[in-house]
Formats: structure tokens, sequence, C-alpha cells
């Protein structure tokens, strides 16, 4: 019986009658819908839990789950290629695009004195208006043409490519955890504290010279990594 329910609930969520990110029913209104017993109700979303349909929430619900976006970094694609390659509408905003003094590693990585002037650009960035990266990267002098521009919604990637004949061949990630301030819970829409990945990368040209140094913090319950 708890199959068939979990059946139901499962058409529901395939046609949209439940859908991505809306909370299921209380297990009493289930009850009362389907005419069964608690257990029953408790073995069918449990079934869609472990299928990962719908997720549990402590003291929220039961929701049912967003799709799960997955980027691919053994390709060198920058983060609008990736949504677009998997149906979803990139976007992003710009927090802050300024000159910075390098500090000691930062400008060991760049190729650069330490306390010279680089490019620091900061944006957060969108799939299908979710925020789901928080974006901080670090570019050498000879790319301040950067600050010229916005990169609200345009991929960096393609304006090194299409207007400055740069193309990143190379890059070194290393990925570790962190938790989130509270300025990154609100720009990321979750809870302060909440663990997220946290990937460093440096990013490297046809010749072999470093492109940008940079930092994403990504919602781990939004986005896997394929390496």
């Amino acid at each position: 019986l708890y199959k068939q329910i979990s059946n139901l609930l499962r058409e529901k969520i395939r046609t949209h009658a439940l859908p991505s990110g809306q909370k299921l029913p209380s297990e009493t209104e289930l009850m009362q819908e389907y005419s069964v017993s608690r257990i029953t109700i408790r073995r069918a979303v449990d079934e869609l839990v472990n299928q990962g349909l719908v997720e549990k929430k402590q003291g929220k619900g039961t929701f049912v789950a967003k799709p799960k976006y997955s980027r691919n970094i053994r390709r060198l694609s920058g983060f609008t290629q990736m949504c677009e390659q998997m149906g979803v509408v990139p976007g992003g905003r710009m927090l802050d695009n300024r000159l910075i003094a390098a500090d000691e590693k930062t400008a060991k990585k760049l190729g650069v004195a330490p306390g010279s002037d680089i490019i620091y650009i900061h944006r957060l960035r969108y799939a299908n208006n979710e925020p789901v990266i928080i974006e901080r990267n670090y570019f050498p002098p000879k790319y301040a043409e950067l600050l010229q521009r916005r990169f609200d919604n345009e991929s960096l990637f393609a304006y090194l490519k299409e207007h400055m004949g740069v193309i990143c061949k190379e890059s070194e990630k290393l990925i570790e955890l962190c938790h989130v301030t509270g300025e990154e819970a609100k720009m990321l829409d979750v809870k302060r504290g909440d663990y997220m990945m946290f990937v460093k990368s440096t990013a490297y040209d046809q010749n072999r010279e470093p492109i940008y140094v940079g930092v994403q913090i990504i919602n781990g319950e939004r986005f896997s990594l394929n390496v």
C-alpha cells in the first residue's frame, strides 16, 4: 500500500502538481487524503526521500527536492557555459570591481610583487534566478580593461576570449568545506554557519601565464562537482 501512495505522490511531482520546492501536505493531511495509517504515509514518504525526490528539513517539514546542478570541473568552462549546457538560465550580479593591493599569497600566484595593484571582481552567480555561487576573482594589472565593464550577466570567459584574445587552457583547483558568514548566508539564502563548498582556483592562459586567482563559495545542496 505504501508503494501505491509513493507512486501517486511521485506522479504528482513528475507532472508538477507538486512543484519543485513546494512543501508536502502534512502526515495528517495525507492520511485523510488516502485513508491510510500514519506508518503507511511515513514509509511512502521515506521511499521518495531515498529516491531523492523529496527532502526533509528539520523543524520545517518535507519538501519536493529542487533539481541539483552538476558541474564537470575536469572541463574548462565558465559558469555561463555550464548553465547553458544544462538548459539552465545563467545570471549574475556584480558586487564589486576595483583595484586592491595584492597580498603575498595572491601576488605569488599571479606573478606580481606583493602590494601591487590587482583587479578584484566580486560576483553573485544565479542559476534560474536562484543564487548558488559567491565568486571572488583576482587578476594581474594587465587585465585593467576589466575595470571598465560590469559583468552582471556577462561571461568573463567569453569576454576574455572575444575582446582580449585570452583563452583559459589550464586550471588548478583545491576543494574544501567552509562555514558561511552572516553576509554570505544572506546572499545564498541559507543559514549562517551552514557548510558550503569552498573552491580555490588558479587559471592559466595558452602561454601558461596566470589569468586569475579565484575563490568560489558554492551551495552544495544545489550543486555537485564532478572531478
